[in-house]
Order: C-alpha cells, then structure tokens, then sequence
C-alpha cells in the first residue's frame, strides 16, 4: 500500500548530500581537536574563495565586527591564532541540521587555554558550507552572548527579550525579514536590522563566489539596492528554522529572474544564522549560497 509516496531515487541522492556535508564537517572537527595546522587545511578544499568568519570580536561598547577570510593563506593565519591560543578537546553538538551543501552545529565546547590546565566550555552555532568533492568550503561561527550585550547607544525602551518569548519575537522578525524580500523592498528588509548591523553574505551582486563584508545599515541599503535592481524576486521559501532566544538559522530558497537581457528564472538557496541585538533587531546575519546557474 503506498503511504508516503516520493521517489526512492530522490531520498537516496537526498540522504547522499546530507551525510557527505556532515562527515565532511566532522572530519574538520576532528582535525580541530589534533590541533595541527597543516592538518586543518587539508580539511579544506584546494580552491579559493573559501568563505571563513572564525574570529568574531564583540567589544565592550556593544558593537560587533567579523573579519572575513576568503584565500588559502588567509584562513591558515586565522588556525594559526585561534589554535595558537587554544586546545578544542571536544565538541558535543546539541543540534545539527545536514543540509545538502552545509552542516550546520550547534556545540558546547570543551576547550583550555594553551598552557593553562583549566578546562571550560562554550556554546557555538557554525555554518560549514561544502561542495561535492572533498573538504568545506568555509567555516561561519559565532559565540553564544546574551542579546543586551549587543548593540550600542542608549538602552532601547523594550527590554531585551529572552527564553521563549525570545524565540517568538526572532522568529517574527526573520519573517518580516523574508516578506520584505518577496515584496522586493530595500527597507522593509533594513527594518529588521541593527544600525550597526554586520553582514557576512554572499555577493551575488558581482557574482565573484566570495562573501561580501556588510559593516552598516548604509552598507546593507548599497547592497540590496544593487541586487535588487539585478534580480526580481518571485518566491522566497524557508527549508529549514531553527529558532532560539539568541539566534536563528534558515536555510532558504529564492527564486529570482534577472532584470533585463535574457531574464532567465532560476534558484538560489542560502544557509544563514541571525543574530539580535538588545534592541531586538539583528546585529550580525552571517553565512552562505549556492551557485547562480
């Protein structure tokens, strides 16, 4: 009797995607817990760009940056810091969706000091964007912190929001975040924003397979203007949510058609994680897309 009727040979190729983007994000780990550099760089893969954002900085002021490293040589430095400065011991994911071109975690992380015997742990969420052949592609982290430590300028009206409450208003706002896409609107988008908003996205203004480094409200507004002149969005779709108090992930398909010329109609996915401020709006939207056809 059927049931549940897909095709087998679509769940197959389905499962295939998902556990290589999972395996390959755990190979990496485990080269994490080794320690050594040469050994974490063949977790990549050989061609650039890469897409890392693995030394977030949040500053006392409230206010964010997460420096981008796109070249081979670059994310070495960045293993030669962080590994530099530190032991992973272990990593315990509490969450995991394997997408087919990404692994996304969340980890508590068992981790001490170089030279220090104290051991304590941490809480991440992670992107880790692949291809089809071996190694990520990239590496997109961020560190657990309380949203009333996010943001500057004065203390807003409407306190911070936290637990379940939290949750509600953050996935409220990654809606209006995504209708502001289907209406093509630059600043029902912006709305959902932090003025000090940093962006870690995909350029798919250039095309050049890089992410593009959004520094402000004004940054984003250059941007969305650009892409929106670019393409006409016709449907946006989230695959996957995943909300807490102090993020949210999304993997989400637009379907675009290009202005102008040919106007061709294809889709894009993108895997990101939103991040809010004390002002209940995001202050930190990082991750990754697939290929334009």
């Amino acid at each position: 009797m059927k049931v549940i009727e897909i095709e087998s040979e679509l769940l197959r190729r389905y499962a295939e995607a998902s556990i290589h983007a999972g395996n390959e994000a755990w190979t990496h780990m485990e080269a994490e817990f080794v320690g050594d550099v040469d050994g974490l760089m063949k977790t990549l893969v050989s061609k650039e760009p890469l897409a890392y954002t693995i030394v977030p900085e949040i500053f006392p002021d409230g206010s964010v940056r997460s420096p981008i490293s796109s070249t081979l040589e670059g994310v070495r430095q960045c293993y030669v810091l962080v590994r530099g400065r530190s032991d992973l011991l272990n990593v315990e994911l509490v969450n995991e969706i394997r997408g087919g071109w990404y692994d996304f975690q969340v980890g508590v992380n068992t981790g001490r000091v170089k030279g220090q015997d104290t051991i304590t742990n941490s809480v991440t969420i992670g992107v880790f964007p692949v291809s089809k052949g071996k190694g990520i592609t990239g590496e997109l982290v961020w560190v657990m912190t309380p949203r009333q430590k996010l943001g500057t300028g004065p203390e807003p009206k409407e306190p911070p929001l936290e637990g379940f409450d939290g949750r509600r208003q953050l996935l409220a706002l990654h809606k209006q975040f995504l209708d502001g896409y289907r209406a093509n609107d630059v600043e029902a988008i912006l709305e959902t924003m932090n003025d000090g908003v940093q962006a870690n996205i995909r350029d798919y203004v250039n095309d050049t397979g890089t992410l593009i480094g959004i520094e402000s409200k004004d940054d984003y507004r250059a941007y969305l203007k650009k892409f929106l002149t670019k393409f006409k969005v016709l449907k946006v779709n989230h695959l996957q949510r995943l909300t807490e108090d102090w993020h949210i992930f999304a993997e989400t398909r637009f379907e675009l058609r290009e202005r102008g010329g040919l106007g061709r109609e294809f889709g894009i996915h993108t895997a990101e994680f939103f991040v809010p401020a004390k002002d209940n709006r995001v202050i930190v939207q990082t991750g990754h897309g697939t290929d334009l056809p």
